[in-house]
């Protein structure tokens, strides 16, 4: 059976294996095997290259993540799509972004803060989630360890609907008695390309501060037409990290 008009879709299940949708009058039962393939539902796309046209992203339906740690091995391989330092001209964003924590006399915030950060607790669970290599190994972020985002886009009564899965690679890493912070830049499953860095310092005046710093732009094979929807996530995105990262660490 094949729908060419969809005028509701009602979410009304979950279970763990598969997914209930209420199209109307109409109940389709989701198997595991189509969790994936709901496009099919609202268009015949039948292989992910398909969707290449309308975007390039790993784009991941009805899935609450919890096997993402497979991209690791996965994409283990992929090379990087940007080099830091690499040279950049108008096509690329820069957006700079500096956080008071607040004045820190002891210490104790900066290593609050700084614990947070080198584990990449920055953007709340609601924009992005994650899994990487420092994270299965319980410690702090290291120069070569990657990190599978999963970005969601589009949830409904709290389930994820579309999510895109990205990868990026750390690339430095920032550990002076003062100062703590790491770069990342993309890899190229990545939908986009280029760089981001955060640094925590304490100044000699204990004022702390984060400093968030990032470079990027979409990738050259993502279709035009999806550049402003990309970029205006991208800045809410980088307000909302900021905003989580200054509560967490001062609760």
């Amino acid at each position: 059976m094949q729908f060419t008009y969809v005028k509701a879709i009602t979410i009304f299940a979950r279970e763990s294996t598969h997914v209930w949708l209420l199209f109307e009058q109409i109940t389709i039962k989701l198997t595991p095997e189509f969790r994936v393939s709901f496009c099919d539902l609202l268009g015949g796309f039948k292989e992910e290259e398909e969707m290449k046209f309308l975007t390039t992203a790993k784009l991941n339906w009805f899935d609450d993540g919890c096997c993402d740690v497979k991209y690791l091995d996965i994409w283990n391989g992929t090379a990087l799509s940007y080099q830091p330092g690499q040279p950049i001209d108008a096509s690329w964003h820069v957006d700079s972004y500096e956080l008071l924590l607040g004045t820190d006399e002891e210490g104790r915030l900066f290593r609050k803060a700084a614990d947070l950060l080198m584990r990449y607790q920055f953007y709340p669970h609601d924009v992005l989630s994650h899994v990487s290599d420092f994270g299965l190994w319980n410690r702090w972020a290291q120069v070569g360890d990657r990190i599978v985002q999963r970005i969601h886009l589009f949830s409904l009564f709290g389930k994820p609907v579309v999510d895109v899965i990205a990868m990026n690679e750390v690339r430095q890493v920032i550990t002076e008695p003062r100062r703590y912070g790491f770069t990342y830049v993309t890899v190229e499953t990545h939908v986009e390309q280029g760089e981001w860095t955060a640094c925590l310092e304490w100044d000699p005046d204990n004022q702390l501060r984060l400093a968030v710093h990032t470079i990027s732009r979409p990738s050259p094979e993502e279709p035009a037409r999806n550049y402003s929807f990309m970029r205006t996530l991208q800045k809410s995105a980088h307000q909302r990290g900021l905003q989580h990262f200054k509560q967490i660490a001062l609760a």
